[in-house]
């Protein structure tokens, strides 16, 4: 039986760097709820957007946030990854090498970056991301970091592995979350190590446990989970990896699936 079913976000259940979230998705995590069964978002967003985002049932649900890097609830923090100072600062002068691209820091709470860009109000007003600009990262960033997110406006991974992946991929996990964003997180941390402490967390296998995704940055979330899904409007890398194709996100996939299932817990 199915106890926890994983969400990543952008691309799964909301077009990307909106809130435009199908509404019933939140009488589905009650109902879900009702019979047992824990629901959890799982995005490169942070918390308090993920928290915006699902503002009927936060207190309900769990959260993996920043990529994998963090989990936790409304309430407490139950893991984190961190990335070494010396290599970020070091990460953020080659960022700044390649052509048009943009950088964002995120800590546990707050994201920052150095000016007032396109990129700062996007997140601001789409993502509706807690953001501060702060000027020179080396000079102002004092709290641990757990993401280095590289913004481009409809490039980035190609002008990333151009040689940046290369350099750093033995250090840290780079991967696309979009094709406006590559995130730089921690080795250990991704979605499916964040997944696999939740399940223990809360005594729940693998086996008891349903995900959704659409990109590269799903595949350990999905690779968590027995019955896993794939959008149907996902890259074709996470199709292959996951066990069950839904529809795509227009026509609100994951929201059918669950309602399916939910139609089999009520006949039982």
């Amino acid at each position: 039986m199915i106890k926890l079913i994983a969400s990543d976000i952008d691309g799964t259940l909301v077009p990307d760097g909106t809130a435009e979230i199908d509404k019933r998705i939140f009488d589905v995590i009650k109902r879900l709820k009702a019979h047992g069964i824990t629901f959890v978002g799982a995005s490169g967003r942070q918390f308090a957007s993920m928290a915006r985002l699902f503002a009927p049932v936060c207190e309900d649900i769990y959260y993996i946030t920043e990529g994998g890097t963090v989990v936790r609830d409304t309430r407490q923090v139950y893991g984190k990854s961190v990335i070494d100072k010396t290599d970020l600062f070091e990460m953020v002068k080659d960022v700044k090498k390649i052509k048009d691209c943009d950088i964002m820091l995120s800590g546990l709470d707050t994201a920052y970056c150095e000016d007032k860009s396109e990129m700062f109000y996007w997140m601001r007003d789409s993502y509706r991301f807690n953001i501060e600009v702060v000027g020179d990262f080396e000079t102002h960033i004092t709290e641990e970091i757990v993401k280095l997110s590289i913004y481009h406006k409809d490039n980035a991974e190609a002008l990333v592995n151009e040689w940046f992946t290369d350099k750093w991929k033995h250090k840290y996990k780079i991967a696309s979350a979009g094709i406006m964003w590559m995130d730089v997180t921690p080795q250990t941390a991704d979605k499916g190590h964040s997944l696999q402490l939740l399940q223990k967390q809360l005594g729940i296998t693998k086996e008891e446990t349903m995900a959704f995704g659409d990109n590269l940055n799903d595949l350990g979330l999905l690779a968590a989970a027995e019955e896993s899904y794939a959008i149907g409007s996902a890259r074709d890398e996470v199709k292959a990896a996951a066990k069950h194709i839904a529809p795509p996100l227009k026509e609100n996939g994951e929201t059918e699936v669950l309602l399916k299932l939910l139609e089999e817990l009520d006949n039982q």
